[in-house]
């Protein structure tokens, strides 16, 4: 029983899925916006702070250099719904 209190809820497990699709709506409308909502913790660590579908999301997440030089999103890191 104790299993089933440390297992993530459905509503955790959905709102990984919820957050990915965020980030591509976020980037049409241009990375001017996008780093406003954005705060350095560590070399290439960073905060986010964003809005989907009416909550508000918390990143954690390092980011990498592509080749033409843009910051892009890692795999490395997690989101949280703020309440």
């Amino acid at each position: 029983q104790k299993r089933k209190k440390e297992m993530p809820s459905k509503s955790e497990k959905k709102l990984k899925t919820e957050a990915k699709p965020s980030k591509v709506t976020e980037k049409p409308a241009g990375q001017g916006s996008e780093e406003e909502g954005m705060f350095q913790i560590g070399k290439m660590r960073y905060v986010r702070v964003s809005c989907f579908k009416g909550k508000v999301l918390v990143d954690i997440r390092e980011f990498y250099t592509d080749k033409e030089g843009s910051m892009k999103p890692g795999r490395k890191g997690t989101t949280a719904c703020a309440k």
